[in-house]
């Protein structure tokens, strides 16, 4: 049911918080997004949080392929999300934009048991 994941992390939660819910995800084959939240925060850190979470993937044996993870730098706050550091800040668009390049739309099963909700 799950297609993909977006990995929220910030400076004051370190990713080691969310050991759990990426380990599953890693087990599930799922590539996820990472996205370093607070950057408008002027103790963000983000290149700390991002090389903390690259630790983390590592930490948990994560493949090649989940290695080479998106990262998207946003401030939930001020509403807008960015692919690198530098560019202007607009809106969520590079946040959508990443999700919609790297996550798969779902398989239907046409043999499967049909379903009413």
């Amino acid at each position: 049911m799950v297609d993909g994941v977006l990995l929220l992390v910030t400076r004051s939660r370190a990713p080691c918080q969310t050991k759990f819910v990426l380990k599953k995800s890693l087990e599930l084959h799922l590539k996820p997004i990472v996205v370093v939240n607070k950057i408008d925060r002027p103790n963000a850190r983000p290149h700390e949080v991002a090389d903390m979470t690259f630790d983390l993937f590592c930490e948990l044996n994560a493949t090649d392929e989940q290695l080479d993870f998106p990262i998207v730098y946003a401030s939930g706050k001020q509403g807008y999300a960015r692919i690198e550091l530098d560019d202007a800040d607009t809106d969520m668009t590079p946040l959508l934009t990443t999700i919609l390049r790297r996550v798969l739309p779902p398989v239907p099963m046409l043999n499967g048991p049909s379903r009413c909700w």
